[in-house]
């Protein structure tokens, strides 16, 4: 895999499980942002917004087409 793809993987999960309250360990790529994480439109509005604080780029992200962890992962990698 590629390093930056690694690197925002990491902190994209460290930031997510921060902003949920959950461990790190628990944020597979897999998992649904919406039925697993139980994360509302809101939720995930709110966490673009984290991500931006730290200077990523989230403007492109389409929130409607992104599922799962791994699926915003990619969305931000695809907007850099």
């Amino acid at each position: 895999m590629d390093n930056d793809f690694v690197k925002t993987r990491n902190i994209v999960r460290s930031e997510l499980a921060n902003f949920l309250g959950v461990d790190a360990e628990d944020i597979e790529d897999d998992v649904s942002l919406t039925e697993d994480l139980h994360m509302k439109a809101t939720d995930l509005t709110d966490f673009l917004e984290v991500l931006t604080r730290m200077d990523m780029e989230t403007a492109g992200v389409d929130l409607t087409e992104t599922e799962t962890f791994l699926d915003l992962v990619e969305a931000l990698i695809d907007h850099q």
